[in-house]
């Protein structure tokens, strides 16, 4: 498995406790008052999340072919979206929010229109 994949597992797994915190702790943490900040932070995730992977498909097979972008972009939005029905049935004082689901979306369809550009710099491909 290469460094890409696991740094998407851990990216996931940190996605998945920031929408498992209860909405209580999340009141608590203040640090930026800008409407419509958590979208930004959405937005982000999946936009890393989406980078991530297709790194990791890349590295693995020295190419990333259109059906392979579709699916992850789609894995990502599943992603994204099951993660907003735990929040609104199983995680304590969470709720959906559609536009949460939205940010993540353009995060990911972000991540995939700009791939390749961000691939092909050396920078980027030390990072990922």
């Amino acid at each position: 498995m290469n460094s890409s994949y696991v740094k998407a597992f851990i990216w996931a797994i940190l996605i998945f406790i920031g929408s498992a915190i209860s909405g209580d702790s999340l009141n608590g943490v203040k640090f930026i008052n800008i409407p419509g900040f958590d979208k930004i932070i959405h937005f982000i995730w999946y936009f890393v999340l989406c980078l991530l992977v297709m790194a990791g498909v890349t590295k693995q097979n020295g190419k990333l072919p259109l059906v392979k972008i579709i699916l992850i972009t789609i894995s990502c939005f599943a992603y994204g979206w099951l993660l907003e029905i735990l929040q609104g049935t199983v995680f304590n004082k969470r709720s959906q929010d559609i536009f949460d689901f939205i940010a993540n979306c353009s995060g990911a369809l972000t991540a995939t229109i700009t791939f390749g550009w961000f691939y092909k710099r050396k920078f980027w491909r030390r990072v990922i």
